[in-house]
């Protein structure tokens, strides 16, 4: 079998700082060799690229993607019924192949309606199209009895049963919808466990009960799926951590306490922080100029309640801001991911939170492209196999232009993706 043999690459293994000329051997789906350059020297029946002044690495990890957003934002109907389930499903499609086209060659499914996870994921391996990896996300399962149905005074608990939310109520009956899902296809199921991370900030309400949580981990970790959480608050956070969840999304009130329970539960974080970054700013803006932005908000509620609720979310990601940092250095697990597709967050700018945590909170970018590679790996069903470069790996690679390691931003223009090779295959190549 031939070989594709990349050399004169500037190599981040995801494992330590980059190393110049390099070669990679890669044959069939796998990875079988990795050098200097004098040491690898190509065969006769290779297909040699060279990626001189390119980097090569890993390729990153999308683990928090809604694949039918779509410039979803305020004043939007409930999500998962702004389209019909066509057209959803075709905006799905394009939102994975700019994944990919931005060096994302895996993407873990979070909250959608109609299975259309699912139905991606059998569209790619009918070979209808190309696109990364994924792990198939579920319904978002919500508590019933917060708000009545179709009344919602919040984002997630009042909705009806219909979208991308389902409801459930009491510990045997998360654990069927959470059985339920996961016989349709899903591969990681998602429950909403606090409020928060929106406007308005994460009270320490109990939503969904801790027995409710851990029903819901036995449930899929039973049947060999995994389980994420929308857990913002202090206590959704513990409760989570303690009930095994795999992901803990946004998690804004973080704290030492905290800390510990994730590590010891080995849980991964989401921080999501591009999202508040943006949507504090418009808010924040629009309020100086006298005016309201309604996200993700009644927009009944007086304007002291709205000024309150501003002020509330400012805390929560002021509070992030502070924690995260430290939740890495004390080795917490953390990928990247965000709520890429509503209407300031638009399916393409994913390297721009990349860039916010090395930027704004001072995160070596070696560190946060880790959270990018073997972070989000992690996660997948190969995730031992995936994230890193070394012989034996999966052959999931991007080649970049440009040095990430030195200047992040790099990445956030699709055009310095350079090529992008999934299971062993290109399946893009700009590089002449």
């Amino acid at each position: 079998m031939s070989r594709t043999l990349f050399t004169n690459a500037r190599l981040l293994d995801g494992t330590e700082s980059s190393r110049t000329a390099q070669s990679i051997a890669v044959e069939g789906n796998r990875i079988v060799a990795v050098g200097p350059q004098e040491g690898l020297r190509a065969q006769p029946a290779d297909q040699v690229i060279d990626v001189t002044g390119k980097t090569l690495m890993p390729g990153m990890v999308q683990a928090h993607f809604h694949a039918t957003f779509s410039n979803w934002g305020a004043g939007a109907p409930q999500i998962g019924l702004e389209r019909p389930a066509p057209v959803l499903t075709l905006i799905a499609e394009s939102n994975v192949k700019t994944a990919l086209d931005c060096g994302f060659t895996s993407v873990v499914g979070s909250t959608g309606p109609d299975y259309i996870d699912c139905a991606l994921q059998e569209g790619m391996q009918r070979g209808l199209f190309e696109g990364p990896r994924i792990l198939a996300g579920s319904h978002e399962i919500a508590p019933l009895g917060l708000s009545l149905d179709g009344e919602s005074r919040n984002y997630y608990m009042g909705l009806t049963n219909s979208g991308a939310m389902l409801r459930a109520s009491g510990p045997e009956e998360f654990r069927r919808v959470v059985r339920t899902e996961i016989g349709r296809g899903a591969e990681i199921v998602k429950i909403a466990a606090s409020e928060g991370h929106a406007l308005g900030g994460a009270d320490d309400r109990e939503i969904t009960t801790y027995e409710e949580l851990a029903s819901a981990a036995q449930a899929a970790h039973g049947l060999g799926a995994k389980i994420r959480a929308h857990a913002a608050s202090r206590r959704s956070i513990l409760d989570c951590a303690k009930a095994g969840f795999d992901v803990i999304d946004h998690a804004d009130r973080l704290d030492e306490r905290c800390i510990e329970a994730l590590l010891e539960s080995g849980s991964t974080i989401i921080p999501s922080m591009l999202f508040g970054s943006r949507l504090l700013s418009i808010i924040e803006e629009a309020l100086s100029s006298g005016q309201l932005f309604m996200f993700g908000a009644d927009a009944s509620i007086s304007e002291s309640e709205y000024r309150e609720r501003v002020r509330s979310a400012r805390a929560d990601f002021e509070n992030m801001a502070l924690m995260l940092p430290i939740a890495h250095a004390a080795g917490v697990k953390i990928a990247i991911g965000d709520d890429f597709g509503v209407a300031f967050l638009p399916h393409g700018d994913y390297a721009c939170e990349l860039e916010f945590y090395v930027k704004e909170l001072g995160i070596p970018a070696r560190e946060v492209l880790s959270w990018a590679t073997r972070g989000g790996a992690a996660l997948m069903k190969q995730g031992e196999e995936l994230g890193t470069i070394a012989a034996g790996q999966l052959a999931d690679l991007i080649v970049v232009e440009g040095d990430p390691e030195q200047d992040i931003g790099c990445l956030r223009e699709s055009s310095n993706i350079r090529a992008v090779m999934v299971d062993g295959i290109l399946v893009k190549d700009v590089l002449c």
